[in-house]
């Protein structure tokens, strides 16, 4: 079944919310990633064995969300004054009442949401998110379009997506998939990725001659690697 965004609230009031992946398994399971929650359930889960679920595993939930929210530095509430992390750089959501719409921007170190009447989490979480996903495809694009041309390498294809478990993939057929979380990063650190993936056009393993090919275009990996693997896995 499809995954679903949604939220149960617990019994001292809190609201808490969660991506319910429903499927055919016999136990409930949490995951934390990028600083958001999923509840992996039965399919015979009903909603008051979710939310107890939920609720039995709170103190667990809540140390796990503040390590993966801080390390990740992408978005967990969506909500106004949320600090993140674009670019390397310290973000604020900040929302700003206007009369007319405005395409997310950023000011300064805040990323400004036109918020036209009452706030709806739903239009947070569309307009954030989507921000980040251009961001991430403007940067990688710059990225590969220097890169390739510096490395004589050319892959078939080239993907910006959500990639549950690494920042970048490269295929035997030579398509190459980057993880758009990479926006949280330096454009350094994005060089890294693409450098990465590139380098595996040549060696589809990490040998040696791998990673001194990717020494040769970036000087710094070691300690650009070794930050971007403190947050998250990597190919």
């Amino acid at each position: 079944m499809a995954k679903i965004f949604t939220y149960t609230t617990l019994s001292d009031g809190r609201r808490i919310d969660f991506i319910l992946d429903r499927g055919r398994r016999r136990n409930a399971v949490l995951a934390i990633n990028e600083g958001r929650l999923t509840v992996r359930v039965p399919e015979r889960f009903d909603v008051s064995q979710i939310r107890s679920f939920i609720q039995q595993h709170i103190e667990w939930i809540d140390l796990n969300l503040e390590k993966s929210a801080k390390h990740s530095g992408l978005p967990r509430t969506f909500e106004d004054g949320e600090e993140i992390r674009l670019l390397g750089q310290k973000t604020v959501i900040t929302t700003v009442k206007s009369d007319r719409y405005f395409k997310p921007r950023i000011e300064g170190e805040k990323l400004l949401i036109a918020v036209c009447g009452s706030v709806d989490r739903e239009y947070m979480v569309r307009q954030v998110q989507t921000f980040i996903v251009e961001l991430a495809n403007r940067e990688i694009t710059e990225s590969m379009q220097r890169l390739t041309a510096q490395m004589g390498l050319f892959p078939k294809k080239i993907t910006v997506k959500d990639l549950s478990a690494s920042w970048g993939r490269c295929s035997s057929n030579g398509s190459i998939s980057i993880n758009y979380k990479v926006a949280a990063y330096s454009k350094a650190h994005i060089d890294y990725v693409c450098i990465h993936e590139l380098a595996h056009l040549v060696h589809m393993d990490h040998s040696a001659d791998f990673w001194e090919l990717v020494g040769r275009y970036c000087p710094d990996w070691k300690k650009l690697r070794g930050s971007m693997r403190s947050d998250d896995g990597e190919d």
